[in-house]
């Protein structure tokens, strides 16, 4: 098993959420996701298990977190895209990657797309 821990350093602190024409608003991910609950503190927060996949273009990692206050779970969903973009004047560059977060309930049912890190 995963040092609680160390999970909780796998996922990043914030994401931003795009504003249309109106440019990003960042938010804090240790909040908890779950309709009805309002904890937005971290130490209420649990992470107890980690799910890893990855292929040639993505790696998806699948967080699952007890809310102590709701006592439900619900998954952040990080989805790491490798290969963004090139640059076109220095080939040795790295590509660059991109991370999307979304929320899951337990049952792995999307609660929508939280955004960016």
């Amino acid at each position: 098993m995963t040092n609680k821990e160390d999970l909780r350093l796998e996922i990043p602190s914030y994401a931003f959420i795009s504003l249309a024409r109106r440019g990003m608003e960042k938010i804090s991910l240790d909040q908890c996701f779950l309709e009805d609950c309002d904890n937005q503190d971290s130490n209420l927060l649990e992470p107890f298990k980690k799910e890893v996949q990855e292929d040639d273009k993505k790696i998806t990692k699948k967080i699952h977190i007890k809310c102590k206050k709701c006592n439900r779970n619900f998954i952040l969903k990080l989805e790491i895209l490798k290969y963004v973009a090139k640059s076109t004047k220095n080939e040795k560059e790295e590509p660059l990657s991109m991370g999307i977060v979304y929320a899951l309930d337990e049952n792995e049912n999307s609660l929508g797309h939280i955004g960016y890190f």
